[in-house]
């Protein structure tokens, strides 16, 4: 059935919202997942973000403004909230790519509950693609939370913990989505970008390397050179070259990426950084075929697990997901408190059985893109009612704590709201 009035029917369009408009892989890999997964259900997807800017890497799904799903010209089946560390309401003005915009403090609520809240006004189901919650919701936007996972036609979060620190028994556990990407990317079908890599990075020796990410706050204050000590040492003794990964340059992952290659080559031992990767593919070609991995980024290991590789994930800082994500896989040996620790346990890892995704993995995550695909095509209406009492919701808070005036922006000038603030030119005029 079709419909002259925008919204779902008659659209096989999905928008995914997240954190698409910053420079780090995995964050940048759900569209692309999610593009795989709903178009073999019959869907294709477009990526909203906080800010709609473009990201030159190749693979990247091109975002735009998340308030853009609003244009009542545009049709779509659904918004998909996530994944990543998304569930909160922290300022993100710490990442370069919110700087100096002032919208430092609204970011990371666009992602989900304005994403609800776009939902609820364009009368289109919502699900979530099972992102994270690193901390208790603050008090004052827990009956906003709570009104927008009821709103939630498919609910789901990574791990026990997010569910814990969102208040929300009801959300299905899932592992990461990106734990499927070699569904998307088969492991054989990266072997030609691996070959590309490591010729263009100088890696004469291709069954050897050690993907290494670094950031700058896994090394727990350990100055750059001590840790090349020992992470030269570790690999000259393992026969390994370490390749520095940045897989996140909004994070600087960049530039310590090339600072620590730097220090192992002043030590002897070859190494080299792949610092700007051209695109996603490169990334994930070098995690599938490397002969194992070590880091702190989530999605590094993750990728590296998705491919069969060995991998030790650094939780400094220990944050919960490092706890859900050995558990989903079944592998708590992998996970360490510091680098000190995970050098200790590559040889080790890399004497044991090479890993296996647990089958369960598997079934979880085809389920959740059925269930996912499954919400978008029943349409609006169970959970019509639900949607709208979050936007009633939301619509009241921004009243209470903004007044009047916040609401009725978009009918007032600013000249007369700047005026009406004291009211003095107006106080001698009598009334019309």
């Amino acid at each position: 059935m079709t419909s002259d009035v925008p919204g779902s029917e008659g659209s096989r369009e999905v928008l995914i919202s997240g954190m698409f408009d910053m420079l780090n892989f995995g964050d940048l890999m759900f569209p692309v997942v999610a593009a795989h997964e709903l178009g073999l259900r019959g869907y294709q997807v477009q990526a909203l973000s906080p800010t709609g800017a473009t990201i030159n890497l190749k693979q990247a799904l091109p975002s735009r403004p998340i308030w853009s799903a609003l244009d009542p010209g545009r049709s779509f089946s659904g918004i998909l909230i996530g994944g990543g560390y998304i569930v909160h309401t922290h300022r993100m003005d710490t990442l370069r790519e919110y700087r100096g915009q002032g919208i430092g403090a609204a970011v990371a609520p666009s992602v989900w509950l304005g994403s609800t809240l776009v939902a609820a006004l364009r009368d289109v189901p919502v699900a979530w693609n099972a992102p994270g919650t690193p901390h208790p919701l603050r008090q004052g936007v827990v009956p906003l939370a709570t009104a927008a996972f009821a709103a939630a036609d498919y609910l789901s979060l990574r791990d026990a913990g997010s569910a814990r620190m969102a208040n929300a028994p009801t959300a299905t556990i899932v592992p990461d989505p990106i734990l499927g990407l070699d569904r998307v990317w088969p492991r054989d079908g990266l072997a030609d970008d691996f070959s590309r890599l490591c010729a263009q990075l100088g890696l004469e020796r291709k069954d050897r390397v050690l993907a290494v990410h670094v950031r700058q706050r896994s090394l727990g204050g350990e100055p750059i050179p001590s840790f090349a000590d020992g992470l030269a040492a570790a690999c000259r003794s393992l026969d390994l070259t370490p390749v520095l990964i940045g897989l996140g340059t909004a994070h600087a992952d960049d530039r310590i990426a090339r600072d620590v290659a730097a220090a192992v080559r002043d030590r002897g031992t070859p190494a080299v950084a792949l610092d700007r990767p051209e695109g996603l593919r490169d990334v994930a070609a070098l995690l599938a075929h490397a002969r194992a991995y070590a880091g702190s980024s989530a999605h590094g290991y993750i990728t590296a697990a998705a491919y069969g590789v060995p991998g030790l994930l650094v939780a400094r800082p220990a944050y919960r997901k490092f706890d859900g994500l050995v558990a989903h896989l079944e592998r708590p040996q992998d996970l360490v408190n510091n680098w000190a620790a995970a050098l200790a346990a590559l040889p080790r890892t890399l004497a044991a059985t090479p890993p296996a995704l647990p089958k369960a993995i598997s079934a979880q995550l085809g389920q959740h893109w059925d269930s996912i695909a499954a919400a978008f095509a029943t349409g609006p209406a169970p959970k019509r009612s639900a949607r709208l009492r979050f936007a009633a919701l939301a619509m009241r808070a921004g009243l209470d704590r903004e007044g009047p005036g916040w609401a009725m922006t978009p009918f007032t000038t600013a000249k007369d709201r700047a005026a009406a603030v004291d009211g003095a030119d107006v106080r001698e005029m009598e009334p019309f």
